[in-house]
């Protein structure tokens, strides 16, 4: 996809963020996940953006992969879309999980 940073963000393995870096080493993660963990795709009348577990995972990845690439010199976080925010973890996930995973989470 590509975005105001000009260059192509590539999904991470949930499909929950984007991960690209720029020719000048600005590494860029976007979060681009609707609260029930699906890519934004259009219009999208759900609420957007909880924090789910797939998502956790997806940017540690991207983080990751910053981390070692010696090209990258930041790291930017953002969100997709002039609307996008963290509304922060999803109460739906957090109800079907046990007590020591929500203390991990």
């Amino acid at each position: 996809m590509d975005d105001l940073y000009g260059l192509t963000l590539e999904p991470m393995p949930n499909r929950l963020v984007n991960y690209g870096v720029t020719t000048n080493g600005i590494a860029v993660i976007e979060l681009t996940s609707d609260s029930a963990g699906a890519p934004i795709e259009g219009v999208n009348d759900r609420s957007p953006n909880t924090y789910t577990h797939g998502m956790m995972c997806d940017i540690d990845t991207a983080i990751v992969k910053a981390r070692f690439d010696d090209d990258v010199t930041c790291i930017v976080l953002t969100g997709n879309g002039a609307s996008f925010f963290s509304a922060g973890a999803s109460i739906q996930m957090l109800n079907s999980v046990t007590p020591g995973f929500k203390y991990n989470f």
